[in-house]
């Protein structure tokens, strides 16, 4: 299958996101049908110990997930 690429622009038609083109062994693309954002404030969510896994439409806050902490020997 292959599968061109998207991109996601605002209202004056700058780029936000670019995915690029597949070949391949690939699922075909979801069909967007309304985008929506959130702003959230810079240092807001530690990357070092979380990550974004998606946002509750509900809330319009993003639902986070603990990164495994891997200690070493040292």
């Amino acid at each position: 299958m292959n599968i061109g690429i998207r991109i996601i622009y605002d209202q004056d038609g700058e780029i936000i996101y670019r995915a690029g083109e597949k070949q391949g062994d690939v699922l075909p693309r979801k069909e967007i049908t309304e985008l929506h954002y959130i702003d959230l404030e810079y240092g807001a969510i530690d990357y070092h110990t979380h990550r974004i896994v998606s946002i509750d439409p509900a809330t319009k806050q993003p639902v986070l997930e603990e990164l495994p902490i891997f200690e070493t020997p040292e």
